[in-house]
């Protein structure tokens, strides 16, 4: 017995290795939409994961190199780019098409649609499409033939061939011909006559000039010739029905680009007759108007303006069902497991916590004047607190008066310079000198939502002597204040927490980067231990530019705040570092809390006692932590997760430069 986790690195590197692209790799009980289901013992893709079986009863782990293999051969081998308009011109069966649906559909379903059954449509569609992706991946990827053989022994040895007497029977049985059952015995066993026309039209698809229309007639052909088996089927079987696959919207995904290709179309369409007709009426307005050779164009630019409207709110009406069905994209991230520490049974739990990477979108409209402003006020007394910190990196030098060894080198040319009557050079030693810093710093920075509160709550509305608040009489039917004679619309916008922490990282980074400091910029929030978000602002060798401030601004207040994996994750970033000082830095404005940190729901100690193991882990490893908090109430659960003299609680940016002095007290011993 095979579990995933125990191979779902190695298995995503081979699946990037072989799409040229990044794949998140689920469980097939991960998957969750409101349109379709995936069996659990089945595999399947989306956009940007290949959800898995979590458990395969075999001993070999390449079988799940085949199910990689056969989900990312649909993308390959041209599944997806099945169109309906070219399948009726190819295929006889499907000339005369049907009253189509009103709403929006896959291509493959309004094919099914052509028939009474569409889901023995659907089930011989998918035996004969699967047989010609098998053949390509073998074809194209030799290697894979060892591994194939060996799962589809498995599969055999599970599920054996049997009497061909039923539908279900014939699509079983022509399984078991392609996982390797041998024909001889197989015809002995047909005894509907269906099973050997099926068999060769399975030997066609392993072809190499077979594509996804060949694979749809052959289905055709099969259903069309054992429509006598159908209604047995019909009766007992209860996918009688085609279901609703990612594949099929994976291909309605496709055809997005055809839409979109053609709204761009018609957008330069528009564009050329609002010329056309500037230029006639530039024209008609001219002195020799009546010499020219203009005629009124026939096309009428306000319907072929609506035409265009209308085909851009169905591009939105697609993307947002398909968004739905097969969630939401993160073609653009990684994602990484991490372990829990669960201090009710005092273990770890082991892959708990999926971590996706991301980059932070730049602020567009972010006052990035502002924050250089902040950045010239505060970065010399910070960048005076950083210069206490001593070197820790020794390098050596040459040609030196005075030293522990000698320069072979200055020797052998002043050797030179003697037998040449020259004067020697007397600095004939090398020493080892600590001559510069050797420091890789990680800001971590909290973004949960709670970020977005002021740090000065609102003043209470004034009182009666009962103790009632005095009504506002301008409004009597709000609460709030806006409305009051004190009110001022120009009045600056509250600070918030977020504002805070962001200035504070700001500063702190443009001190090292005059100190030549290597450093990294990291937001970390989400919702749930399947979607811990950790968002990049800055690597620690990529150097601070435009786009890095205004990353930097673009840090907004998110969802929840789970600790342990952000921090585990900035500690495998900074152990890759090589630097011999690592440090991280965490700023954050209150406790660890998400919606299932812990067994239940607003339970805290469960938190908090795994974020003090991330800490841990992390000082194990020689790296030196601190958290900085914003929250007047973090002395109570900060000591129950560091050391005093590893947190800092300040109330304000201009509290910074005296909290780093303690924080580099600490770090430098």
């Amino acid at each position: 017995m095979i579990q995933l986790n125990e191979v779902e690195a190695s298995l995503g590197l081979f699946a990037e290795g072989i799409a040229g692209r990044y794949f998140h790799l689920k469980p097939s009980s991960e998957f969750a939409s409101r349109r379709l289901q995936v069996a659990q013992d089945s595999a399947a893709m989306t956009n940007d994961t290949l959800y898995l079986p979590e458990v395969l009863e075999t001993g070999e782990r390449s079988a799940y190199r085949v199910l990689v293999m056969q989900q990312l051969g649909v993308r390959e081998f041209g599944t997806l780019r099945f169109s309906i308009a070219v399948a009726r011109e190819r295929i006889a069966a499907l000339a005369d098409p049907p009253v189509e649906p009103g709403i929006r559909v896959a291509d493959f379903e309004l094919m099914f649609r052509h028939f009474e059954h569409p889901g023995a449509v659907a089930a011989l569609f998918d035996l004969f499409e699967g047989a010609r992706i098998d053949a390509n991946v073998l074809h194209h990827y030799p290697g894979m033939t060892k591994h194939f053989a060996d799962y589809h022994a498995v599969l055999l040895e599970a599920q054996p061939p049997r009497a061909v007497d039923t539908f279900s029977a014939l699509v079983d049985t022509s399984r078991c011909y392609l996982r390797g059952a041998p024909r001889t015995s197989l015809d002995a066993m047909d005894t509907s006559g269906s099973l050997s026309e099926a068999i060769e039209l399975l030997d066609r698809m392993r072809s190499p000039g077979a594509d996804v229309y060949d694979a749809a007639a052959a289905a055709i052909q099969v259903y069309e010739r054992c429509s006598w088996l159908l209604p047995q089927w019909i009766e007992n079987e209860p996918l009688a029905k085609p279901v609703d696959s990612p594949v099929n919207w994976l291909q309605r995904e496709a055809r997005l680009t055809d839409w979109k290709e053609e709204l761009t179309d018609m957008d330069g369409m528009i564009l050329s007759v609002e010329m056309l007709q500037d230029e006639s009426v530039d024209a008609l307005q001219s002195d020799n108007a009546g010499d020219g050779d203009i005629r009124e164009e026939a096309i009428d630019l306000r319907s072929l303006i609506d035409e265009r409207d209308m085909l851009a709110r169905r591009i939105d009406m697609e993307r947002s069902a398909i968004r739905d069905a097969l969630g939401e994209n993160r073609s653009g991230t990684r994602s990484y497991r991490y372990d829990e520490w669960d201090y009710l049974s005092h273990r770890y739990l082991p892959r708990w916590c999926r971590l996706f990477e991301e980059r932070l979108a730049p602020a567009e409209e972010a006052d990035l004047g502002a924050l250089k402003k902040v950045v010239e006020t505060h970065r010399h007394p910070v960048q005076r607190q950083l210069e206490y910190i001593k070197p820790l990196a020794f390098q050596r030098t040459y040609r030196v008066a005075d030293g522990d060894e000698l320069d072979f080198n200055a020797l052998i040319q002043a050797r030179q310079d003697v037998r040449a009557g020259k004067t020697p050079d007397d600095r004939v030693y090398s020493r080892r000198e600590r001559v510069h810093r050797d420091v890789c710093a990680a800001f971590l920075v909290d973004l949960s939502a709670s970020t977005d509160d002021p740090i000065e709550p609102l003043a209470p509305l004034p009182t009666t002597s009962s103790g009632d608040k005095i009504p506002n009489m301008r409004d009597p039917f709000s609460d709030d204040d806006v409305y009051s004679p004190d009110y001022d619309p120009q009045e600056e916008p509250r600070r918030r927490i977020i504002d805070v922490q962001r200035e504070s990282v700001l500063v702190m980074s443009a001190a090292l980067e005059q100190l030549g400091d290597s450093y990294g910029i990291y937001g970390f929030s989400g919702y749930g231990r399947d979607c811990v978000e950790f968002f990049i602002a800055k690597e620690p060798n990529e150097p601070f530019t435009q786009r890095t401030l205004a990353a930097i601004a673009g840090m907004k207040p998110k969802r929840s705040t789970r600790m342990g994996p952000a921090i585990r994750h900035a500690t495998t970033k900074l152990l890759s570092s090589g630097n011999a000082l690592k440090v991280l830095l965490i700023i954050s404005d209150g406790f660890p809390q998400d919606s299932d940190y812990g067994p239940e729901r607003g339970e805290h100690e469960y938190g908090v006692q795994d974020t003090a193991k991330a800490l841990s882990e992390a000082h194990e490893k020689g790296i030196e932590t601190f958290c900085v908090t914003v929250d007047r109430s973090g002395n109570d659960y900060l000591k129950r997760m560091c050391q005093e003299s590893r947190y800092m609680v300040i109330e304000e940016i201009e509290d910074l430069p005296e909290a780093l002095s303690k924080v580099y007290q600490a770090l430098t011993g």
